[in-house]
């Protein structure tokens, strides 16, 4: 490694601590004898220090504690209580409160006027739901309220229940209103000398992800990205997780699922960034299956020879989620059947396939295209997409299979995959340059050339030795003869 690189000065050097926001309160007493009391923080309580004035924040929830121990401390062991805030960030505290036998209109009207009274802080960035519990365990609190609605399990139902249209804009919410401010809060608070972490997290900030936004220009074609990426311990997916939740703000749901199949695979448990990869992943999860299963319900008329019927159903699909590569590919099959049908074969041409085939790789770059090749080099790329149907196969071979994924990546020309794969096989595999090197190509193809200059090399030489081995392995290769 010492003869590849300059410099290790942006490698491996930051790891943002997490600051967790704990209440030193989480299940007390009154006293002997009386009712308890309990404190559930029900979300976002991990990033308490980047969402709320902690300070402050712990004084005003305190208050509504002593609240509940002073007007519930004679209540009997069969009363139950529930208190649900909710700080938000700009509108004003929302207070529900649940009993059960339900308690006299007076004391009711009595405690909430009280806490009313109280002023406690907006957030900075998201909710802060808390659930104040007496004589109730929380594990029962749904048991002992028939009525009530935790904003986390409004949000789970809301989402299950939702059509795929709305699932998909429910997916951009999340990432624009709840993942990415909070994402970008943990950058923007670094070290002055983490000059890339700080700079991308500032420019995620600031972008209007509501907007149609080029995700592979903000993060790809930027230094400030490929230069945080390298400030993070490589088990802080941070930046990577940063950019997953850019393409679900613009609703690239196929291409951001091919990064969290490898982010997944270096994230730290432990992390904050981890949390919301599996939130998204189990999002994506929920929304594939419905996906999927009205595709299949178009594949099934086309079986039937029903072509018009299956156009229709994905119509109806694209109509709600425009972005899937899969139905992009199904209705231009289906409709590639129906002109044979109707002996519109002038319609099934190159130049419309090329045209339908940008729609497709659009949205999944990978998208394997069982469409006949139209020259040599086609032929091969097309296998080395099949290929990646190989790989993941054995986990004690999961580092060659990311090199060897990546290289098809840079094959295909997808230099922004390339690259973050490499960057994740120059630490573990034992041919660091190689690795260092190709990255460094794939980031000078994405117009990011200044970051070879924290390393060491002749990277012309090594370069156009990347480009000659390409070519070599292409000419040689039996998809390439065979056309």
């Amino acid at each position: 490694m010492n003869k590849v690189l300059k410099s290790i000065t942006l490698a491996h050097q930051l790891k943002i601590a997490f600051v967790f926001f704990l209440l030193t309160i989480n299940t007390m007493v009154f006293a002997q004898q009386e009712p308890e009391l309990s404190v559930i923080f029900l979300d976002n309580d991990k990033i308490a220090s980047v969402n709320v004035d902690e300070k402050e924040f712990l004084k005003s929830i305190s208050a509504v504690i002593e609240i509940c121990k002073k007007d519930f401390s004679t209540i009997s062991a069969d009363q139950k209580i529930a208190f649900l805030v909710i700080a938000h960030k700009t509108e004003k505290p929302t207070f529900q409160l649940y009993s059960n036998p339900k308690i006299s209109t007076a004391i009711e009207t009595k405690f909430l006027e009280q806490v009313a009274a109280l002023n406690i802080g907006n957030t900075k960035l998201v909710d802060f739901p808390i659930l104040i519990s007496v004589n109730s365990k929380f594990d029962e609190t749904n048991t002992d309220f028939k009525d009530i609605d935790l904003p986390n399990q409004k949000k789970v139902t809301a989402y299950l229940n939702a059509d795929l249209k709305t699932k998909a804009e429910l997916n951009k919410n999340y990432a624009i209103n709840e993942a990415l401010p909070v994402l970008a809060a943990y950058q923007t608070i670094v070290d002055a000398k983490f000059e890339g972490v700080k700079n991308f997290g500032s420019l995620v900030a600031k972008t209007a992800f509501r907007d149609k936004q080029d995700v592979i220009q903000l993060t790809g074609n930027n230094p400030d990205y490929w230069r945080a990426t390298m400030e993070m311990e490589l088990d802080n997916q941070l930046i990577p997780v940063t950019k997953i939740f850019m393409l679900i703000s613009q609703g690239e749901f196929d291409y951001a699922k091919k990064y969290i199949e490898i982010v997944k695979m270096f994230s730290n448990p432990e992390t904050i960034t981890h949390h919301y990869l599996i939130e998204i992943t189990d999002r994506l999860k929920l929304f594939e299956e419905q996906l999927n299963t009205e595709i299949n319900k178009g594949i099934a008329e086309h079986d039937k020879g029903e072509f018009e019927k299956a156009i229709s159903i994905y119509n109806t699909i694209l109509e709600e989620y425009p972005n899937s590569s899969w139905a992009n590919f199904e209705i231009f099959y289906s409709q590639s059947e129906l002109n044979k049908k109707t002996g519109n074969t002038a319609s099934n041409s190159i130049e419309n396939w090329n045209l339908n085939k940008g729609k497709i790789l659009n949205h999944n770059p990978f998208y394997g295209l069982p469409i006949g090749a139209q020259s040599p080099e086609d032929a091969y790329l097309l296998d080395r997409r099949n290929s990646l149907s190989q790989l993941f196969k054995n986990k004690s071979l999961q580092i060659k299979d990311i090199e060897t994924y990546a290289d098809v990546a840079m094959d295909l020309k997808i230099y922004d995959f390339a690259a973050q794969l490499y960057w994740y096989t120059s630490s573990y595999n034992d041919k660091k340059s190689n690795s260092i090197y190709k990255l460094l190509y794939c980031l000078e193809k994405l117009g990011v050339p200044n970051l070879k200059n924290n390393f060491k090399g002749n990277f012309e030489k090594e370069f156009k030795s990347i480009e000659k081995n390409q070519e070599k392995d292409m000419v040689k290769s039996d998809a390439y003869k065979s056309y």
